[in-house]
């Protein structure tokens, strides 16, 4: 009696033992591919694994390995993955991890450092004392936390800036006012951006509020002879005797006027046309401009 239970208790700790060498078996077990390939989306994988297991690729099921423990997959529209591996597994603690045939690794995007591209200003004429906007943009956006340009003008007298602006996180440009002060005179500033070793700049002009509305135009005497100067509209009206002016030899008009300037010759005189000054190369078609002298010349000569 005491041999049969030895015999027995034999038997019970050699089926312990098997058990747990199953159980290490499983637990180690790893899948062997013998394809792994993606040809555009569509992927191709072989092997074996353990028998009648889930095949997963990239967590994903995909597949069951028959009896025998070979499996294969086919799958369209898969994803690509950036490094081209997929982890391929049976359920077993450690997946098989394979570098697929047919695809190539993904080039990381390039490192994009945003610069200071631009400074402009809007309006760039204003009478002093009117606001104006800048704006600063970039080569490409600004990186987490901004990008801040500093920002200063040239001629405080007529315009300041904030000491500078950011460029917030994501995006290529910011605004910033410009403000201008009343002037007794005309006059520009440049506003100065400045990030890194880059500098940019715009202009910007105060006016006073005359010279802001108007142009003048302005007659210069040319030849020895003598002759009249008119406008259309009215406003000039220059007497021109022997190569001298007298009169009314220039005028201001509103911006914008398109003035038409009329010659006649004394009865000494004759009118050989107006010299092709800047601005009046067409007398009948003068188009004032903002804090403008347009010189016209004409020419009369004795007969």
């Amino acid at each position: 009696m005491f041999v049969r239970m030895h015999t027995r208790l034999a038997l019970v700790g050699s089926l312990a033992v098997v058990s747990a060498i199953v159980a290490v078996s499983t637990a180690v077990a790893d899948v062997r591919l013998t394809r792994a390939e993606l040809n555009g989306t569509r992927l191709r994988i072989q092997g074996t694994a353990i028998a009648n297991r889930t095949i997963t690729v990239n967590g994903v099921a995909m597949g069951t390995s028959d009896a025998s423990g070979n499996f294969r997959i086919a799958r369209d529209h898969f994803a690509k993955p950036a490094d081209c591996t997929v982890a391929v597994n049976d359920g077993s603690a450690t997946p098989t991890t394979a570098t697929l045939s047919g695809c190539s690794v993904s080039s990381p995007p390039p490192s994009s450092s945003a610069s200071l591209s631009s400074l402009g200003v809007n309006p760039t004429d204003v009478v002093g004392g009117d606001p104006s906007t800048g704006t600063v943009t970039l080569t490409a956006a600004a990186p987490s936390g901004g990008f801040a340009v500093a920002l200063s003008s040239d001629n405080t007298a007529a315009a300041t800036v904030p000491p500078s602006v950011n460029v917030p996180a994501g995006s290529r440009s910011a605004t910033f006012t410009v403000t201008t002060n009343q002037v007794s005179n005309s006059q520009s500033a440049d506003i100065i951006g400045t990030a890194g070793s880059v500098t940019v700049y715009a202009i910007i002009t105060a006016w006073t509020p005359f010279a802001y509305s108007n142009g003048s135009i302005a007659i210069v005497p040319g030849g020895d002879g003598s002759g009249q100067i008119t406008s259309q509209p009215a406003g000039i009206n220059c007497t021109i005797t022997s190569g001298n002016g007298s009169g009314t030899c220039s005028a201001f008009f509103p911006v914008g006027t398109v003035v038409r300037l009329d010659a006649v010759a004394a009865s000494d005189s004759s009118f050989q046309g107006f010299r092709g000054l800047p601005g009046c190369a067409d007398p009948s078609r003068i188009t004032v401009a903002r804090g403008r002298v347009i010189y016209c010349q004409p020419g009369f000569t004795r007969k």
